[in-house]
């Protein structure tokens, strides 16, 4: 194993909450096992679960030792790739559930799949923004504030027609949905990389010269 690579996975495997990240996968692998027998009735909770996963992605970024990590010498894009571990294992614990399920789900396997990706890294974004601006642990307090929005979201679908974020019958607007989620996934890839270029700033103003 490369030398740069033990550092980050020995940090991983510290920060990780791995009890919160085994209890997520398998609570969002039995709602989905759920919807999956009877969607017509239960479709809400799949919107529940991916609440579920952005809230735990963005508790995902906090440290319980902030004062102490943030002036170490990592900056924050590397602890923000090694905290990745319980983000990205949720989407993939999302995405071969369905691939799993798909013939008791509706027929848009991608949506339906890169829904709970997407969910995961706007956690991650909303987390490591928090994180920037000083906050040891703003992760959970985002999640409390959060998900109880996306499944009240979810089961009343206000404005489904105007924002069809989670379709289910095949007459919605499956197109307009993928567009919205798509546009998602790029706001919560510059929030992370915005995030990174503020950490960054300090230390560019402290080099000799600047």
């Amino acid at each position: 194993m490369p030398r740069p690579v033990r550092p980050a996975a020995a940090y991983a495997r510290a920060a990780t909450n791995w009890p919160v990240l085994l209890g997520c996968d398998a609570l969002v692998v039995a709602i989905l096992i759920v919807v999956s027998r009877w969607p017509a009735a239960l479709w809400p909770l799949h919107g529940a679960a991916i609440g579920l996963v952005g809230g735990a992605s963005a508790g995902a970024v906090d440290e319980r030792c902030a004062s102490v990590v943030d002036v170490a010498a990592r900056p924050l894009w590397w602890r923000t790739a090694a905290r990745s571990t319980t983000p990205t294992a949720l989407a993939a614990t999302w995405v071969l559930a369905h691939l799993l399920l798909r013939d008791r789900l509706p027929d848009h396997l991608a949506l339906l799949a890169g829904q709970g990706a997407v969910a995961a890294a706007i956690g991650l974004a909303a987390g490591t923004i928090g994180r920037v601006h000083g906050g040891g642990r703003p992760g959970w307090r985002l999640a409390i504030g959060a998900v109880p929005l996306v499944i009240a979201a979810a089961i009343a679908r206000p404005f489904e027609q105007q924002l069809p974020l989670f379709p289910v019958w095949p007459h919605e607007d499956w197109e307009r949905s993928s567009a919205m989620w798509v546009a998602g996934a790029g706001a919560a890839v510059a929030a992370i990389v915005h995030a990174v270029h503020l950490d960054a700033r300090p230390l560019r103003r402290s080099r000799p010269g600047r």
